[in-house]
């Protein structure tokens, strides 16, 4: 059942079983999850079915640190959350990912690789991305539009023959992309046990005096007006820095709900970016463009250094793809690239940050320049806005993104890659409030000396496993290098490692399963708990997690005889 708060009898009880408080990619898995359950399932949401942008910035509005982008951004309140904007693509964490590393700080998780990948296939499911198969190999095993004469797929980097240390036989899955809220809201709004409550932003959790559980959680609508409810379970299914926002405000006289050991807020990480260097093909072609799986989903290659290799040369985790010429320098030549380029204002902000190539200030071509550039290629503007209109505007499957081949025949590299966790990386609360009294965050993000280190090496090594093993020459500029990584920029979207898990409260927020080790009653469903961060896109992982965390609670539940009990049964 779906129901607006504004709606609701103001003398209607609001009690349930479990609380879900936010209905993003997380929180709806869990509601569909726990539907049939037998438990009543309450599923909060500030927002409603429709986005309202101006709304939506004015509850997330906050301070950032440059290069962050501000905390607005990459946010939405509304039933789907983010997942209304995301761009789809979907990559697991590798094995290596949850080890303990002696080269990377803050490394190792209470759970290991296999406590989570048996979920990722479940997620891709959600996610709508295909099996969960991420190698060449397999999933381009019929061929592909990037194909030899022989049927063959294209090898992604022509001549290479040694993958010890770079593997070429990797894949990035995307979704349709799946907006969360579209297609689940059938399915919660016919459940017979769960209730999606919108316009009803969470803004306080309640404890008793002297009791390590939370009893309530007060809950707002857009005119002001409050309301209590009561739960046996709640999960904090909201963002990163979101999590955090509500469990501090929830302590206004104490360090925020789960922080004795000074951890919550601490460790924020999004993946670090940039595009750097330029990828030369001697002989053969590259497999540059999109691909379709042999289970019908867009696909993309990448480069990823091997878990020995990571280990070997004290590597973060990274990937790198081949990337196009910047669009703002009309010397691409491209129409295609001039008309998507002039066409930058009718983009949402988020959109328009991927027309920056990298971290450094692009060449910005007068307008003239790029509309010769259109005028000269008319008919391939319009085949190709034939085609965007066909792939990505009527199709359920979209294109995920516009690739165009540079003319001169090379390819810049993009990268991005795995953060070291760092305290001194940040969310914290600032003075300001918002319109519901909660007080706005600032956003400390940093990028260390170890990440760019780690950043030099792998792009060191790349130039020189290729030059030794492949057809390809990797052009960079050596000398400048370091400096030009350390100005790398943020993914904004990716908000980890604000509430990390751990095994003992000392080292972390929350333990094995999820749980506020000083509130058992409380979980957190988001990358919050991401002890670290991989180079991966988060939203497959939060699913998978969310996917865990639904089987733990309808285990527990079922035999625990009261709420102390929840986290004491193995889940």
């Amino acid at each position: 059942m779906i129901v607006l708060l504004d709606e609701l009898d103001a003398r209607a009880t609001l009690d349930a079983t479990i609380c879900i408080i936010g209905a993003g990619a997380a929180g709806i898995t869990l509601a569909c999850e726990l539907d049939g359950s037998g438990f009543n399932v309450l599923l909060l949401e500030a927002g409603g079915t429709r986005l309202d942008v101006a709304a939506s910035d004015e509850l997330y509005r906050g301070t950032a640190a440059a290069p962050h982008p501000n905390p607005s951004e990459y946010r939405r309140v509304v039933f789907g959350g983010t997942t209304g904007t995301w761009g789809g693509r979907c990559v697991p964490f590798d094995p290596i990912d949850f080890e303990k590393r002696d080269y990377v700080a803050g490394s190792g998780w209470p759970i290991s690789y296999s406590d989570i990948a048996r979920y990722y296939p479940r997620a891709m499911k959600y996610c709508d991305a295909g099996e969960f198969d991420f190698s060449v190999g397999n999933s381009l095993k019929h061929g592909s539009s990037n194909a030899l004469r022989s049927g063959a797929p294209l090898p992604t980097i022509p001549g290479l023959d040694d993958e010890s240390v770079v593997l070429a036989d990797r894949i990035e899955r995307y979704s349709l992309p799946t907006d969360f809220g579209k297609r689940y809201r059938a399915q919660v709004a016919r459940s017979p046990n769960v209730t999606a409550l919108l316009n009803a932003r969470c803004v306080a959790l309640h404890s008793s005096r002297g009791e390590e559980r939370v009893e309530s959680v007060t809950i707002v609508n857009r005119a002001g007006n409050r309301r209590r409810v009561k739960s046996k379970v709640f999960i904090l299914a909201v963002g990163g820095i979101e999590a955090v926002r509500l469990l501090m405000q929830s302590d206004a006289d104490g360090p925020g709900l789960g922080n004795h050991s000074d951890h919550l807020g601490r460790y924020y990480a999004c993946h670090f970016e940039n595009t750097l260097g330029r990828l030369v093909v001697e002989r053969g072609e590259p497999a540059f463009d999109f691909e379709k799986t042999y289970d019908g989903v867009y696909c993309r290659r990448k480069l990823q250094f091997s878990a020995e290799a990571q280990r070997r040369h004290r590597l973060l985790n990274s990937a790198f793809r081949l990337h196009f010429p910047s669009y703002s320098d009309a010397s691409h030549g491209s129409p295609v690239l001039s008309a998507i380029y002039l066409a930058k204002s009718t983009l949402i902000r988020e959109h328009r940050a991927i027309l920056q190539h990298g971290s450094e200030a692009a060449v910005q071509s007068p307008v003239s320049e790029h509309l010769r550039n259109v005028a000269r290629g008319l008919p391939t503007v319009g085949h190709f806005a034939f085609q965007w209109l066909f792939q990505r505007q009527l199709a359920t499957r979209k294109l995920p993104y516009t690739l165009v081949k540079n003319r001169d025949g090379s390819y810049p590299l993009e990268f991005n890659s795995e953060q070291t966790p760092q305290a001194s990386s940040r969310i914290t609360l600032t003075d300001e409030l918002d319109r519901d009294g909660l007080k706005r965050v600032n956003v400390d993000w940093r990028v260390s000396e170890e990440d760019a280190q780690s950043a030099q090496r792998a792009f060191l090594l790349l130039r020189d496993v290729l030059h030794q093993h492949s057809w390809c020459r990797l052009q960079i500029d050596e000398a400048g290098l370091l400096s030009t990584i350390r100005r790398s920029v943020p993914l904004g979207g990716h908000h980890m490692g604000t509430a990390r898990m751990a095994t003992t409260p000392r080292d972390g927020v929350v333990n094995r399963n999820s749980a506020v080790f000083e509130m058992p009653n409380l979980f957190i469903a988001s990358s919050a708990v991401f002890c670290t961060n991989s180079h991966a896109n988060p939203t497959l992982t939060i699913v998978a997690f969310a996917l865990r965390l639904a089987e733990h609670l309808k285990a527990t539940l079922h035999t625990a005889a009261s709420v102390d009990e929840i986290e004491s049964l193995p889940g």
